[in-house]
């Protein structure tokens, strides 16, 4: 059976910071438990070991967290991995919707050829009891909108 997988991640952490995967966390208080498993580089060819069998004819990496100052760096290595792996053939990359450089963020990730889309998380609170209307950030906030909204003008979709 041909797959196609629409949702993995690769990382290399001698190339970018990855804080959720190289900084120490509490896997009892974590919700998904202990994690340390995976805080390792986990590059192309190991997905292609880990897919084992499966014939996966197509792959989209959705932005895995790297530090958010290098968001653009993640999506250039990725195009380099491509290049020599062949996939992903697609890219869901990250850009802050709430930041005074969304445009320029998205601009700047729409030129990769690759990229489809962007996966950005609004704040969200632990209850509606603790959420604050507008709160900066949230799909509320104005800044936040604002910068959503230039998705369409960069032919971009949201992944959430």
């Amino acid at each position: 059976m041909k797959l196609v997988d629409a949702h993995h991640h690769l990382w290399d952490l001698s190339r970018g910071h990855y804080p959720w995967l190289q900084e120490a966390y509490d896997p009892q208080a974590f919700f998904l438990g202990d994690y340390s498993p995976i805080c390792q580089d986990f590059l192309a060819p190991d997905y292609r070991a880990a897919a084992g069998p499966c014939e996966v004819v197509a792959t989209v990496h959705v932005e895995a967290e790297r530090n958010r100052h290098e968001q653009l760096a993640e999506t250039a290595w990725l195009h380099e991995v491509h290049a020599v792996h062949g996939f992903p053939n697609a890219v869901v990359a990250h850009a802050w919707f709430d930041r005074p450089d969304s445009e320029e963020c998205l601009l700047a990730q729409s030129r990769f050829p690759l990229v489809r889309g962007i996966r950005s998380k609004p704040v969200t609170s632990a209850s509606p009891a603790h959420s604050v209307k507008g709160q900066a950030g949230t799909m509320q906030d104005e800044a936040w909108l604002r910068g959503f909204s230039l998705l369409e003008k960069y032919q971009l979709r949201w992944d959430l």
